[in-house]
């Protein structure tokens, strides 16, 4: 599997960063598109063809993981797989949060999802328990706290993919665990203001399921930090622009 980073808070030399988040997974599998156009930049300066772009898959309804839609629309016919909750507006306190264009614009290309689902051996995860206490108050939807019942992960061979783990990394990892036996974890966790007791227990949830993580986006650089001394070379720290082979 080969994985490309477009879009992330940190970036290579010579690359755009943003505080948004896109995966390239075998150069036809989009996951979120960034915030504005750095995704289709990055993706020029790695010598990679959108318009080759089968599916993308958005994870959650926020501005920096849907807004490059707005720019790849005109590039690439893919089909966009979204959960039919995430183009509900979306706030972050009294900040609008969600989509900055009209959803009526990329009519065509939708496909809404609901609960879990099979895609062409992609496992849709949605089904994901959480707990009040996870959830950042700030995040609102119709006025009250956003649950994130729209957010989805993706399972492929045996990687789960993240786009911010809103309803918690060790949630996610644990009810996935329930359909395939991961081994790399790659995405946004969500951590940038958690408590180091909580980055502790998620360090030592990794451990006990012996995943390779490569976190990113959201996580934050105190978790970052934390986990790459705790897992050493199970731990790889990406930016934008970086290339792996799983």
């Amino acid at each position: 599997m080969d994985i490309k980073i477009l879009c992330n808070d940190e970036a290579k030399e010579n690359f755009f960063s943003e505080h948004g988040f896109s995966i390239l997974i075998d150069n036809k599998i989009l996951f979120d598109t960034g915030q504005t156009n750095v995704v289709v930049k990055n993706a020029k300066k790695l010598g990679i063809n959108l318009d080759e772009i089968e599916k993308i898959f958005i994870s959650h309804g926020h501005y920096d993981h849907v807004g490059g839609l707005k720019y790849l629309k005109d590039i690439t016919s893919a089909s966009i797989f979204i959960h039919k909750k995430a183009i509900i507006p979306k706030f972050s306190g009294t900040r609008f949060a969600g989509a900055p264009f009209d959803w009526k614009t990329l009519k065509s290309k939708l496909i809404f999802l609901e609960n879990d689902k099979y895609i062409d051996n992609i496992y849709v995860l949605n089904s994901v328990p959480t707990c009040e206490d996870l959830i950042d108050e700030k995040f609102l939807i119709n006025g009250k706290h956003d649950l994130f019942n729209d957010e989805i992960n993706l399972i492929i061979n045996n990687v789960l993919f993240t786009g911010c783990a809103h309803r918690g990394i060790e949630n996610i990892l644990k009810k996935a665990m329930e359909f395939q036996e991961i081994r790399f974890v790659i995405g946004g966790f969500h951590l940038i203001n958690a408590s180091i007791e909580r980055i502790q227990k998620i360090i030592n949830l990794f451990k006990i399921y012996d995943v390779c993580v490569m976190p990113l986006h959201c996580t934050g650089e105190k978790a970052m930090s934390l986990m790459k001394k705790e897992l050493g070379n199970k731990c790889i720290i990406l930016k934008a622009g970086d290339e792996w082979r799983l």
